[in-house]
């Protein structure tokens, strides 16, 4: 850790440099984070921006596809990253965006206070297809967090996570929670041509990817107990395509026409998406935050999901909990969120008001603050 703090230049106000995730990667989830931060520093509203320089190591230009050559990712990552940072210039403090950053502490000129924000380590934990070697990567990147001045963590169980798999102590961790966009969220929108086929119907909404984590393999049986009580109901899954032998499952204990799949969906279609479902459901068994679960409640619709990780903690009582390994307990909690629908909406846009990427943006503010007083 550092003495007291020199400033690079005390004529002026303390300068911070921000180092995304490369966009080369691709990691659409790192970029929209970068994104989100940058478009409030740009705006310039939130108050304490002022007393600082922000500077991005790349410029934000919007989503990126990633590079399929892998060694073009590495040159990427190893050689021109380093290359970029040894050429930025001195910093009074150097922000990594994301947690796989540590190996560019030693190319940063001077000497600046350092940050990282860890989203999860969901590798170390559900390391799903990823082979040994990339396992091991994951935890060398894991291990150089203890070279940063200080770690923001995206939920008290993110920080948890960071203690036992780091053994880095909580008084170097500050909680600093992800936002929505409150507007795009809240403002009402009709179903468009692209939604046509759920006007009219009722339909339970299920989000994101058909990695195991997920829990997807629960969807039939959960459903089709569901479908025993609410039998005019369709699933309606966002992102990628259910596996072919659970969606050949699923037809065979729910109906063929109870399975409705969008695919990968821009956002003008998953709002509104969101907001005509009965029922947002997410049965995911590992979330380092679970921002799905925040954009349902701004949008107005019931939230029922697992009872694991950071939900409960990001959730509070505005959604209904199931143990995951019960798929009974997820149809009765369905059934509990139609039963209670008005209530649990008034709740979810109540409780998710609290969540905003100024909020997002005040929290490392504040770390800042901390480093270089």
């Amino acid at each position: 850790m550092h003495g007291p703090v020199l400033l690079a230049n005390p004529d002026t106000m303390p300068s911070v440099l921000w180092i995304p995730t490369p966009p080369s990667f691709g990691s659409i989830s790192m970029q929209r984070y970068f994104g989100v931060l940058d478009s409030v520093v740009r705006k310039q509203t939130l108050q304490g921006l002022d007393e600082f320089e922000i500077t991005p190591l790349v410029p934000y230009e919007g989503l990126m596809v990633g590079s399929t050559s892998r060694i073009f990712r590495a040159l990427d990552k190893w050689a021109l990253y380093r290359w970029r940072v040894g050429r930025a210039g001195t910093y009074d403090l150097v922000h990594g965006l994301s947690h796989g950053l540590g190996h560019l502490l030693s190319h940063l000129r001077g000497s600046p206070r350092t940050l990282a924000t860890v989203h999860d380590l969901i590798p170390l934990r559900f390391p799903g297809e990823l082979t040994e070697a990339q396992v091991a990567r994951v935890r060398r990147q894991t291990d150089r967090l203890s070279r940063f001045d200080l770690l923001t963590t995206v939920s008290e169980f993110t920080a948890r996570e960071v203690m036992e798999l780091t053994g880095i102590p909580r008084e170097r961790i500050r909680v600093v929670e992800n936002g929505i966009d409150q507007e795009v969220f809240r403002t009402p929108v009709d179903l468009p041509a692209a939604l046509e086929r759920l006007s009219g119907r009722p339909y339970v909404l299920s989000v994101g990817s058909a990695i195991p984590r997920k829990n997807l393999g629960i969807l039939p049986e959960v459903f089709a107990e569901f479908l025993t009580q609410e039998p005019d109901f369709v699933l309606v899954r966002a992102g990628a395509a259910l596996p072919v032998e659970l969606r050949e499952r699923f037809c065979r204990l729910c109906g063929q026409d109870r399975l409705i799949e969008l695919g990968r969906i821009s956002d003008e279609i998953l709002v509104p998406a969101y907001q005509h479902a009965s029922i947002f459901f997410f049965p995911s068994l590992y979330e380092g935050f679970g921002l799905p679960v925040i954009e349902a409640m701004a949008a107005g619709t019931p939230v029922v999901c697992s009872n694991t990780t950071s939900l409960p903690e990001v959730g509070r009582d505005a959604a209904i909990y199931f143990d995951p390994d019960h798929p009974a307990e997820g149809a009765a909690a369905l059934l509990e969120a139609l039963s209670r629908g008005p209530e649990l909406i008034s709740m979810g846009l109540q409780h998710s008001r609290l969540y905003s990427w100024d909020r997002t943006m005040e929290g490392h503010l504040t770390c800042y603050q901390e480093l270089l007083t």
